[in-house]
């Protein structure tokens, strides 16, 4: 079996920590859609993004990452074509699965 050369993608599968990322698109992502996509396939093949949901109304995402802690998650957005040419800001929150904290 072949070992992932990134760091970041083998301590957050080893870590149980969620992040919920929603987007704010405040510029036009049509000329970068295609590296965004790409990036996204990317990171969710390295276990970085569980889940991505386009906003119906097309205005950003809705990610769930897994990462080690909030500098990790923030991390893998950063490398997102669309952070990196300031079209999209992301608003990062903790979550855990119902059943995993006392009385829920």
């Amino acid at each position: 079996m072949a070992q992932n050369a990134n760091p970041d993608a083998d301590a957050s599968r080893k870590s149980a920590t969620r992040f919920l990322a929603v987007s704010h698109n405040t510029g036009d992502p049509t000329p970068y859609a295609e590296a965004e996509a790409a990036r996204t396939a990317e990171l969710q093949q390295e276990g970085l993004i569980e889940l991505a949901l386009l906003k119906a109304d097309l205005s950003g995402v809705v990610l769930l990452l897994r990462a080690a802690d909030l500098a990790s998650a923030q991390k893998t957005l950063d490398s997102l074509p669309l952070v990196d040419h300031g079209i999209t800001s992301f608003e990062l929150t903790g979550v855990v699965s119902f059943g995993t904290l006392p009385g829920w």
